[in-house]
């Protein structure tokens, strides 16, 4: 049960098809969507609603039916995860949480800003744009973003990404960006 937390939470690696979200406060992003992860030892999918606010950022993964499965909260201060049985782990930032609590890690702090198709400003980074696409080389990934959609910000977020690593693929399909 553990590893398969942990899987749907690295979803985070993400994202939201039956889940219904009351209203966006003003300053508030949301991404609902899927995400599929495959591991040599197997595949996990989950669905996922990720919440930014001003001060913090809620990842709440769900499976196929909308029970959550796990939830991490993130803070400048630190971030909480919490399963589905009630168990909860702290630690300074998301990533040493996974790394610590599960013993393996995506970099939650770097799908923050992937999310949103930008490189995380926190690490060196190659990103390359062309044919609609853009591709970002960092910390060990390679992120491939596409099928962007523009908001009435100007901004354009992303509808499909794809991160590899040798040991690792995920696939994120944002079904919807809110306000």
């Amino acid at each position: 049960m553990r590893r398969r937390c942990g899987l749907a939470l690295l979803a985070g690696a993400l994202l939201a098809g039956c889940a219904s979200l009351p209203p966006p406060a003003a300053g508030d992003l949301v991404a609902l969507g899927r995400v599929s992860i495959k591991r040599p030892q197997g595949s996990d999918y989950a669905n996922f609603i990720w919440t930014w606010h001003a001060a913090e950022s809620r990842l709440a993964l769900n499976n196929p039916l909308g029970q959550t499965l796990a939830e991490l909260t993130m803070t400048p201060t630190g971030a909480r995860y919490r399963d589905a049985d009630g168990r909860v782990l702290s630690a300074a930032d998301a990533d040493a949480l996974l790394q610590d609590g599960l013993g393996w890690s995506v970099p939650v702090n770097g799908l923050v800003h992937w999310l949103k198709g930008e490189a995380d400003p926190g690490s060196p980074a190659t990103v390359r744009d062309a044919d609609g696409k853009r591709t970002i080389l960092q910390a060990g990934w390679q992120i491939e973003l596409s099928e962007w959609l523009p908001r009435t910000d100007g901004q354009r977020l992303p509808r499909r990404l794809h991160l590899t690593r040798p040991d690792l693929d995920l696939r994120i399909a944002i079904s919807e960006w809110q306000p």
